[in-house]
């Protein structure tokens, strides 16, 4: 795969779980709600997501083990560990969430809220960190692309 379109990919990748976290965050407000409808409606609408918040853990694992993925191709070692590490926690996490939402009905939401509000930070500190490096190595390719051509 060419090298400018894989960090394209992982760049769209992002923003695309930017959007969806977004929509879960929503999901989430409904499901805060006083009114018990409202706390439904939500309820519905996150169990509707579980296949899309699945799909982040999916994607978390293609990034450790696809070899044209930039971000593990070329990042160096402890930027790598730092990826494994909030990999696995953010796997956790998302396993916890999804084990508490299995048992979570609309008259006791408080416990889901949190953790789901939680897991949305984490996410959106991951994807920061994970922009962050994919535009200091692309930075990086480019350069070394120059000074190969030179």
């Amino acid at each position: 795969m060419d090298l400018n379109r894989a960090f394209q990919e992982a760049h769209t990748e992002h923003a695309e779980i930017q959007e969806f976290l977004n929509m879960w965050e929503k999901a989430l407000q409904l499901i805060a709600s006083d009114d018990c409808d409202t706390r439904c409606t939500g309820l519905r609408q996150l169990q509707a997501m579980e296949g899309k918040i699945v799909e982040i853990w999916e994607h978390c694992h293609k990034e450790e083990d696809d070899p044209e993925e930039p971000l593990f191709r070329f990042a160096a070692d402890p930027d790598r560990e730092r990826l494994k590490d909030e990999h696995f926690q953010l796997f956790r996490d998302n396993y916890e969430f999804r084990r508490e939402m299995g048992f979570t009905t609309s008259s006791f939401t408080g416990d889901l809220v949190l953790k789901g509000q939680r897991l949305l930070v984490a996410l959106r500190a991951h994807i920061v960190f994970e922009e962050e490096l994919l535009c200091r190595l692309e930075h990086e390719q480019a350069e070394f692309a120059v000074a190969a051509a030179h």
